[in-house]
Order: C-alpha cells, then sequence, then structure tokens
C-alpha cells in the first residue's frame, strides 16, 4: 500500500477499528489511518480460476480427515477426557491427513482415508500417538510397552509404581487401563473393549499385572490403546489430577483376520 493510501491520525483520541473505508490501528509510527485494500479475489474467481484448484482438493482431503478425526478421538473417548493437551485435534487431523495421501488409487481431493488405512506405512503412522503430547508414554513409564494380540495383553507383567513412573508430586495412586478398538472406517462406527483398571499407591512396591480383556467381535482395524493417570488421596476422597499429568497412548494397531 502506497504512501497516499495512508496518514497519520492526530487529535486526543486515538482510534481503533474500521469506518466506512478506513482502518485504524496503532503502530510505533503512531496512530494509523488507511483506506481499506482490495484483495482481487471474489467467490466467483476462487470457483472458476484453475489457479485455486490445488487448494480447493486439498480442503476436501483435509475436510474429509477432520470428519474422521473426530470418529477417530471417540475411540477411547474416556481415557482421553482424562488424558489430552489442546493440540490432539489439530494433531489427529495432521496425522490421518498423512494417511489419507497414502491412497494412491484417487486423485487429490477424492482420496479416502479407508484406502489409505491399507498401506504398510498408514499402521506404523498410527502407532505412538499421543493424547497428551506433554506428556508421552516414554516420559511415564520406564518400561517398553509391547501389546501381543493373540493374548490381548500387554509384555509386562509386574510394576514397580515408584521405580517404574513418573510420578507428579501430589499424586498417591496411579490407575492403569487397557483398551482395544474395532474401527471401520469407511463407515464411521466402531466399539471398544475396556479392561479392568489396576490402581495402585505409590509405595505399593512390585505388583503383578492382571488385565483382563475381551476379544473383539468384528474385523476391521483394531487399535490398542493404554491409558495411566494419577490420582490424589485424602481420607476417603480421591482426586484425579488435570489431563496434562496423564497420558493415553496408542501402542499397537492390526488389521482384524
Amino acid at each position: 500500500m502506497s504512501e497516499k493510501d495512508m496518514a497519520k491520525a492526530f487529535g486526543p483520541v486515538r482510534l481503533v477499528g474500521t469506518l466506512d473505508d478506513l482502518n485504524f490501528y496503532m503502530s510505533a509510527d503512531g496512530n494509523i489511518a488507511r483506506v481499506k485494500g482490495k484483495t482481487g479475489n471474489t467467490k466467483k474467481s476462487f470457483r472458476e480460476n484453475p489457479i485455486f484448484t490445488p487448494v480447493k482438493e486439498h480442503s476436501k482431503d483435509f475436510g474429509r480427515c477432520a470428519k474422521k478425526g473426530a470418529v477417530f478421538r471417540r475411540l477411547v473417548k474416556p481415557f482421553y477426557d482424562c488424558a489430552k493437551d489442546g493440540s490432539i485435534a489439530g494433531r489427529s487431523h495432521q496425522l490421518l491427513h498423512a494417511i489419507i495421501k497414502e491412497d494412491t488409487a484417487h486423485e487429490r481431493g477424492q482420496r479416502q482415508l479407508h484406502i489409505g488405512l491399507r498401506s504398510a506405512a498408514a499402521l506404523d503412522f498410527l502407532v505412538g500417538f499421543e493424547g497428551n503430547k506433554g506428556r508421552p508414554l516414554v516420559k511415564v513409564l520406564k518400561r517398553k510397552v509391547v501389546f501381543n494380540w493373540i493374548r490381548r495383553e500387554i509384555n509386562l507383567k509386574t510394576i514397580h509404581p515408584l521405580r517404574h513412573l513418573d510420578w507428579p508430586d501430589e499424586a498417591t495412586h496411579v490407575h492403569l487401563q487397557l483398551a482395544i478398538s474395532n474401527w471401520n472406517c469407511e463407515a464411521d462406527t466402531f466399539e471398544t473393549s475396556y479392561s479392568n483398571a489396576i490402581v495402585l499407591s505409590k509405595e505399593a512396591g512390585l505388583t503383578k499385572l492382571a488385565f483382563e480383556q475381551e476379544a473383539l467381535e468384528n474385523k476391521d482395524l483394531w487399535l490398542a490403546f493404554i491409558h495411566i493417570r494419577f490420582s490424589s488421596r485424602l481420607y476417603n476422597s480421591v482426586k484425579v489430577l488435570p489431563n496434562r499429568w496423564n497420558t493415553t497412548t496408542l501402542i499397537g494397531c492390526r488389521w482384524g483376520e
């Protein structure tokens, strides 16, 4: 914008905002008034000009991923309700957008997530997704976790709460739980089987882990999650710590047989 399109505003009152075709704002040079600029783009040009085609195609793919992402976050909603950060929606959309690009059977703008999920890379993209990126599983649990699909259990048979977990200062107890979801991405349906929750005190010592997990009936995409949340207990009152201290991690996925 040229100097002739802007000017300084003088007077006892400082103006900020829009008045007809003038925009008022504060800058290092003082109170500035300028004529509103014209973008040169209209709805008609955006619709008809081929230069905007890649943008529209990208928007279609990303919009499709946003809708699928809402379902993805509901797979283990009770877990995410206790362990997520403010970026989980954006990160899940970004994850699914990376997966939809694996659909090479369709052009950009027409790609389908359920086809992209069939690629070899897609399952690797999914494993390790964190509900709370500030408390990833590797930071909270100091032992490697592997999910066994045949036995529907993790490799850890015992845990020493004080040694193996990163405890928030005010926490006195930890809750550990597993879940398996069957996700039909094409139909936007799912079922989730939750294990029993194991609750241990900080001073429990070496303890056996005995999760009971039911088998899934449907044979779509299976995803396994681990959930770790901390709480503080005073007398008979238990208070779950805020989301920022807790963890929900996708630890395994495979296609049902």
